[in-house]
């Protein structure tokens, strides 16, 4: 699907007129996207989609939702960073406050 979003105005006005329409139009753009990507994401891509839809429904508002959503997308960008320099399966360690040694200079 290569249809471009309607307007703000126009998505603003079927979210108070006709959320179900807004829905539907949701749904064809998420749809269109996972079968635009490369074969080997699309699993991936539609169980994240089940996932995003899961909290979705769980939410108790709109806001609710968008910060949990918000969230774990942060969840896994950190997850995707602590891989990307290395650091993944590395335990956090308290740092302790260490004695410093001076050693003499050699000439």
């Amino acid at each position: 699907m290569n249809t471009p979003l309607p307007s703000f105005a126009r998505l603003r006005e079927l979210a108070q007129q006709d959320p179900d329409a807004l829905e539907r139009l949701r749904q064809q753009h998420v749809k269109a996207a996972i079968e635009a990507a490369p074969e080997d994401y699309r699993q991936r891509l539609e169980g994240l989609q089940f996932q995003i839809d899961g909290q979705r429904r769980l939410a108790k508002s709109p806001m609710a939702s968008c910060l949990t959503i918000s969230k774990m997308m942060h969840d896994h960008l950190h997850k995707l960073k602590t891989v990307i320099e290395g650091q993944d399966n590395v335990e956090q360690v308290e740092l302790e406050e260490a004695k410093v040694l001076s050693f003499p200079q050699q000439a």
